[in-house]
């Protein structure tokens, strides 16, 4: 059943409009200790405590009674999300990655108790939280601050459920909605900008668990998530996590930072246990997103829009056939205007597979091409137009 609904989203795909897009780019920090994998939608996703790195030139943290539980398979959570995204949209989100192992670096905490007094994991710890706010401004300026973070975490809790954190303390979230409707709570909170302004005028008590909060949306998809419509509160002494310095100084709970977001704990049973179930998840995710910034930031995610003026063909005709195309078979281009085009093809992971110039025939052979999904970007670089294509080869 897994396995079938996965291919009819794939099939689907082809059916969307045609979208700019380009090949990730990514920048890491010193030592290659912190990656930036720079996006294009108005998502940013940090992952702080899934690395593996430890090197002898940090000390383990010893100050102020650090934590070294690793989040097993955040990273790769994070990666499949990306994948998902970009094979909806056809573009990806901002993801920042410390591939620090906790013991040596733990971002989620200030930089005395993260770093402890070393430079060089005080240096990691700065390049981190100066990536997100890179991401942040960059995806801001594009899309009129309708941005989203994603602070991504997992948890070793007995309950088996996505835990949100929106800085609201597991008691908090016990009051009533009048309460939680307050200025006194909407201050507390890490989407007060959106419960001050949103396209709907939901509250934020409907923010946080109405029938469009995330984690409704989520749940929704069979994964039982906590504030929800299902589950409004987590309970008290359930270890509930309610965010932490990450989710505090990049969302607009801090008032120079405007951004509205949230820390997601992931069980691991079902979720992050397995590529499957990791692959699974993230469709359910980029689902739910899609569909919560649609809902509350006015966006239209059928294709990624950045914004910045794009030019295309305009109002003529554009098509690749067939589609899907089986392997070996050659691709075939329906493109106005007898003039030279390129071509470039990027994988499901933006990995640039082929490029050339489109022959007289307009097609492309691809018997060197792997089984999979691609998108195909055709373009003219005299007159700087350009259109891209998804497809399927099997």
């Amino acid at each position: 059943m897994k396995s079938l609904r996965k291919n009819i989203i794939l099939i689907l795909l082809v059916s969307l409009v045609a979208s700019y897009t380009f090949a990730q780019s990514v920048d890491f920090g010193t030592n290659n200790y912190i990656e930036y994998q720079i996006g294009n939608l108005p998502l940013v996703i940090s992952v702080s405590h899934g690395g593996n790195i430890e090197p002898a030139s940090i000390p383990d943290r010893t100050c102020n009674n650090p934590v070294y539980a690793v989040d097993a398979f955040t990273i790769e959570t994070a990666l499949e999300i990306k994948n998902l995204l970009f094979a909806k949209t056809g573009c990806y989100p901002h993801i920042i990655i410390s591939h620090l192992k906790r013991n040596k670096l733990d971002p989620n905490r200030n930089l005395a108790d993260g770093a402890c007094g070393n430079q060089e994991a005080m240096t990691a710890w700065q390049e981190f939280h100066n990536f997100i706010d890179t991401a942040r401004n960059t995806a801001n300026q594009q899309y009129n601050d309708k941005t989203f973070f994603v602070d991504l975490h997992g948890h070793g809790n007995p309950i088996q459920r996505v835990e949100l954190g929106y800085l609201l303390y597991d008691d908090e979230l016990e009051l009533s909605d009048n309460t939680l409707n307050t200025s006194q709570y909407i201050n507390y909170s890490s989407i007060k900008n959106l419960a001050t302004s949103n396209v709907n005028n939901y509250t934020h008590a409907q923010l946080l668990r109405g029938s469009y909060s995330f984690g409704t949306l989520l749940s929704n998809k069979n994964y039982p998530t906590v504030p929800s419509q299902n589950i409004p509160f987590p309970g008290t002494n359930s270890n509930y996590f309610s965010g932490g310095y990450i989710t505090a100084n990049h969302t607009s709970y801090d008032p120079g930072a405007p951004i509205n977001g949230l820390q997601m704990e992931l069980n691991f049973t079902n979720i992050r246990d397995t590529p499957a179930n990791r692959t699974e998840f993230a469709i359910a995710f980029a689902e739910a997103i899609i569909e919560y910034m649609n809902t509350h930031f006015n966006l239209s995610w059928n294709t990624c829009n950045p914004l910045s003026t794009i030019n295309t063909f305009p109002d003529k005709p554009f098509s690749v056939h067939p589609n899907p195309i089986s392997r070996g078979d050659l691709i075939h281009f329906d493109i106005p205007e007898d003039i030279i085009y390129e071509y470039e093809l990027f994988n499901l992971q933006g990995q640039l597979t082929a490029k050339g110039v489109l022959n007289s025939d307009r097609t492309i052979n691809s018997k060197e091409l792997n089984s999979g999904l691609y998108l195909i970007k055709v373009f003219n670089k005299l007159n700087g137009v350009f259109m891209t294509m998804k497809i399927i080869i099997h």
